[in-house]
């Protein structure tokens, strides 16, 4: 916690600036950190609760990932494997490492009403320990406490932060190590020992979700201003050495176990690299309004329009203040890579939204240093009657709506009525609950036709091995690529419905 504990800002520089730092007595510290204190703590208990309340029940299992990097985690702690099936290197394992750590210590899978609960947890205090990270960064911006904790406030609790933060996404993890990684290398001391560990966090970042490497220069660029003349060379050449050869550990694994190159009858690294980069389907370009890109922006902005889009229009302002400009160009940095076509993924604007807090916060620091404090306190009531009216409804509604209820439901009908020895086929938040509750053959669907293990061991005869089907009904295009699935399901009846969820015995 002494991380969140920020000096005031001395207005001298490098090397000066650590001396100051390091002579300032420790009563003096104290008092800035108890004020500090005063500020952050708050801002935590409110964040916990928004971010807590509810938690197993909204948003509710509608993105599947959730349930993989759950069950990757379950698989690494129960048996020793990266994931539930072939680890084909769609990801680094770090996040779902942490997950399993924090579920061994915690005995989360034994414990928890549903295993996607464990990863939730998680979550949430990741969304706590970016709270405190992004005060301590915005402090290292020159941040007063009151904008600082304005910061934290719009990150917590704008409705469309709480959505994202409480679901199973690396994201949020690699977003909490790049807080961590700014907070460092805005370090008031300006020392190697900052620079190392700056290094480290980003690592860990791009070892949980390898995309968020994007927001490199910003990084250093950040780094370079708050490094002296006389050792910026030297730490930013410990930054980046330590930082490549952090990541390095990654493709080195890879080559250890001989899966680094494409080859026949394995697996491999660099296969799944050229299949995210060039392969994969994209989502089209942001400036197209026909985009699947352009819709699912459309739909951030739907859920809340007060965090994301007033952070975006403030990026040439960002860009304009010195102590803000890494933040601008962080969140440009995203932006522009919606505007170039590529696959974008759902869960893309978790790492936005810190800067897009960070520039409102910013902004309205730079406004209030330039008007008199009628017109601020003026400007503060109409802006909380414009925004907090909406959020308060929206995050009541999010507070008492479950919709994991049906997935919950239809998986406790399969266990109190279906043979622990039966195939079912199933989406990956029942596959772990069913896995759990002693069923040996659950498949996840999208495993069906596409995994050759999958093919051989558990379902031989095709239609013919496959007893239960149990899941939402899936687009003519998914199951078309599917086509063991797709004959499954027109050779089958359904049983019992769970709103949408379907449980179907097939008949082959």
């Amino acid at each position: 916690m002494t991380a969140v504990l920020e000096i005031e800002r001395s207005p001298v520089r490098g090397a000066a600036a650590a001396a100051a730092f390091a002579d300032e007595p420790r009563a003096s510290r104290w008092r800035t950190h108890r004020a500090s204190l005063l500020v952050l703590a708050p801002l935590l208990v409110l964040a916990g609760l928004v971010n807590g309340w509810n938690l197993h029940g909204w948003p509710g299992r509608i993105n599947d990932d959730e349930g993989t990097y759950v069950n990757q985690a379950w698989a690494l702690l129960d048996h020793g494997a990266l994931s539930h099936y072939t680890y084909w290197y769609d990801h680094p394992f770090l996040g779902w490492a942490i997950i399993a750590g924090y579920a061994g210590l915690t005995d989360g899978f034994d414990r928890a009403p549903s295993a996607v609960m464990v990863g939730r947890e998680v979550m949430l205090i990741s969304a706590l320990v970016s709270c405190a990270l992004l005060f301590l960064l915005a402090r290292r911006l020159r941040f007063s406490r009151g904008w600082a904790g304005a910061a934290v406030f719009l990150f917590a609790v704008s409705p469309l932060a709480v959505y994202f933060h409480r679901m199973v996404f690396l994201d949020n993890l690699a977003t909490m190590f790049v807080l961590a990684a700014l907070a460092a290398a805005a370090s008031p001391r300006r020392s190697v020992g900052a620079a190392l560990w700056s290094a480290i966090w980003f690592a860990s970042a791009a070892l949980c979700k390898e995309t968020i490497v994007i927001l490199l220069p910003a990084l250093v660029w950040l780094l370079v201003q708050h490094t002296s003349r006389r050792t910026r060379v030297w730490n930013l050449g410990v930054f980046l050495v330590s930082f490549g050869v952090l990541v390095a550990s990654y493709p080195v694994f890879a080559l250890l176990k001989n899966e680094l190159l494409p080859g026949e009858g394995h697996v491999s690294l660099g296969w799944a690299l050229w299949w995210q980069l060039f392969a994969r389907s994209g989502s089209g370009s942001l400036l197209d309004p026909s985009s699947g890109t352009f819709s699912l922006a459309r739909s951030w902005i739907d859920l809340d329009p007060w965090l994301l889009l007033p952070g975006v229009v403030l990026i040439p302002l960002g860009l304009a203040v010195r102590h803000l400009r890494p933040i601008g160009l962080a969140l440009l940095i995203q932006v522009g890579m919606m505007c170039r076509g590529g696959y974008l993924p759902f869960a893309y604007v978790i790492a936005l939204l810190p800067f897009a807090a960070l520039l409102i916060a910013g902004a309205g620091a730079q406004l209030s240093a330039r008007l008199r404090a009628p017109f601020v306190v003026a400007a503060a009531v109409l802006a909380a009657l414009l925004v907090l009216p909406g959020w308060a409804t929206t995050l009541r509604e999010q507070a008492s709506f479950d919709g994991s209820a049906n997935s919950r439901a239809a998986t406790r009908w399969v266990v109190d009525h279906v043979d622990r020895s039966a195939v079912v086929v199933t989406d990956d938040y029942i596959w772990m609950d069913l896995k759990l509750a002693g069923f040996t053959k659950p498949v996840w669907l999208w495993k069906v036709d596409t995994d050759p293990e999958v093919m051989t061991e558990v379902l031989p005869a095709g239609v013919a091995s496959i007893d239960y089907i149990v899941m939402a009904d899936q687009a003519a295009s998914t199951l078309a690529g599917l086509p063991t699935l797709r004959r499954g399901v027109e050779s089958s009846t359904e049983v019992t419905r769970f709103g949408d969820i379907i449980v179907r015995k097939v008949h082959p």
